[in-house]
């Protein structure tokens, strides 16, 4: 149900064709860009025909989900009951691009250390940008190890397993937390690549994943280069 709209800055009661708007209802299956994750993208209808074409999934304050885009067809009313499909081909790609960050975080601190650390990310459809804490230029070679073992556990097709855990059990039990982070009293453990303990990469993460590791696809490293001092940015291409 839409519980509140806004078109040209201004809280409305109703928007019509071709109006850009923000629309926020009383629940949503759609992901609000966050963790570096972008927004879902679809439609949302209503029963007498509407549509509004949602091109941006906001997260705000206190946790509401902002739905961004344009009215193509009829009007929406605040009140009005409609029903929101997500694109599910794009939420493909997104969840196999963010399993493969999590697969690369996990390579990298294997092959370089632990004073790896994730430091910016960006998952889109198409692409993932990963942003580490390191001192020099990765090495040709040592690219090429770490993009082995995650297409290595990309052919393992483990599945991939989501915990709901308070924060310190979960980083008792393994999980690597962002620094910087605010987490609330609980947190989703997100493990794939083996069991348990034995999992090859466990993090906390509340962004969308892949069943399966081998629902990625295959993972090619295209770039790898300097942002700041001692941070590290690295581009690649899963799918």
């Amino acid at each position: 149900q839409i519980t509140a709209m806004v078109s040209d800055g201004a809280r409305v009661d109703a928007v019509a064709t071709g109006a850009d708007s923000a629309i926020v209802v009383n629940q949503t299956p759609f992901y609000g860009e966050s963790g570096g994750q972008v927004g879902d993208t679809g439609v949302i209808t209503s029963a007498d025909g509407a549509v509004f074409t949602v091109t941006d999934v906001q997260k705000k304050v206190n946790g509401v989900f902002v739905h961004l885009g344009r009215v193509e067809k009829g009007k929406f009313k605040t009140g009005d009951e409609v029903r929101l499909d997500v694109d599910g081909k794009r939420r493909s790609n997104v969840r196999a691009n963010h399993s493969a960050t999590h697969l690369l975080h996990a390579a990298l601190r294997n092959l370089l250390g632990d004073h790896v650390t994730q430091k910016g990310s960006l998952v889109d459809s198409d692409r993932l940008r990963f942003d580490i804490s390191h001192p020099k230029a990765l090495e040709p070679g040592e690219l090429l190890k770490a993009e082995d073992a995650v297409n290595r556990e990309i052919a393992g097709n483990n599945a991939v397993v989501t915990r709901l855990m308070e924060p310190d059990a979960a980083v008792e039990a393994g999980a690597m937390a962002l620094f910087g982070e605010k987490y609330g009293d609980e947190v989703r453990v997100v493990s794939m690549g083996g069991e348990g303990e034995q999992s090859f990469s466990t993090e906390l993460c509340g962004g969308t994943h892949v069943r399966r590791t081998g629902d990625i696809g295959i993972f090619k490293v295209i770039s790898e280069g300097a942002v700041a001092s001692g941070v590290r940015r690295i581009e690649a291409l899963p799918g």
